[in-house]
């Protein structure tokens, strides 16, 4: 009953993590506006927002304007809802337990602002790497990053964007990578440490570069054109706690 609960609260939570996606890029209020349908501002009464069932009743649609909802609408509720239940699998209710749900939130929020409007906010960046520095400090990270480890990860992740975006823009006078994935890897290097700093860096930039490739030339799109590179950076993030380790040991071993 308890792992039914927290997955209905995870799918809760999600639907908020929707609001704050759609809402905070667009400077709208995410406590006091009543959900409302993106294309004909319908306002959802309660009874027709509940996560993950509404969407499957309405068969993705607007009640009042049968308009399409973004898939990407119940995904996010899917995911929080599972992410809960995992992590107590994983902690139990403890400190621990929250704060896994903490950063995998933001990491969920960021990857889905940045998709839809290549935007990575301050607004979240900034809050949750303090509360991660808050977790370190009271040895209470899920990740097992002492407070050393934390602050070396933030300085060195955020250093390393903001060094790679002011050679870029030197040699070819473009904007390459913006301030707001130098926050993101701050966000990554708090809650995962310093060693994450260089897999996460590596394997997002090979991946972006598959992917941008693959658009170039199946899609024929210009050479310039812009990739949400913040959604790269999440999934390596995202997979590093499960895979980092056993990269850095099979580089010890040979």
């Amino acid at each position: 009953m308890l792992t039914l609960f927290l997955f209905v609260l995870g799918s809760i939570f999600g639907s908020f993590y929707n609001v704050c996606i759609y809402r905070l890029p667009n400077d709208l209020d995410i406590i006091r506006k009543n959900s409302f349908c993106p294309s004909c501002k319908y306002s959802i009464p309660f009874y027709l927002n509940i996560p993950i069932i509404s969407y499957i009743i309405n068969f993705g649609k607007c009640r009042n304007c049968k308009k399409n909802i973004n898939i990407s609408y119940i995904v996010v509720e899917i995911l929080t809802a599972i992410l809960f239940v995992q992590s107590y699998l994983k902690f139990g209710l403890s400190l621990e337990f929250i704060g896994y749900i903490i950063f995998f939130s933001s990491l969920i929020i960021i990857f889905f602002t940045d998709l839809k409007y290549y935007l990575i906010l301050d607004n979240i960046t900034i809050p949750f790497s303090i509360i991660g520095i808050i977790l370190v400090f009271l040895n209470k990270n899920p990740f097992n990053v002492n407070l050393l480890e934390s602050i070396l990860g933030g300085l060195i992740g955020y250093g390393i964007i903001y060094l790679i975006r002011y050679l870029f823009f030197k040699i070819r006078k473009l904007d390459g990578m913006g301030f707001g994935d130098a926050k993101l890897f701050l966000l990554i290097g708090v809650w995962l440490g310093v060693k994450s700093i260089y897999l996460v860096l590596a394997s997002s930039a090979i991946v972006g570069a598959i992917v941008g490739l693959f658009i170039i030339l199946i899609f024929k799109k210009d050479k310039n054109f812009q990739i949400p590179y913040g959604c790269f950076i999440v999934l390596a993030a995202a997979l590093y706690p499960y895979f980092g380790s056993m990269f850095y040991n099979l580089i010890q071993n040979l």
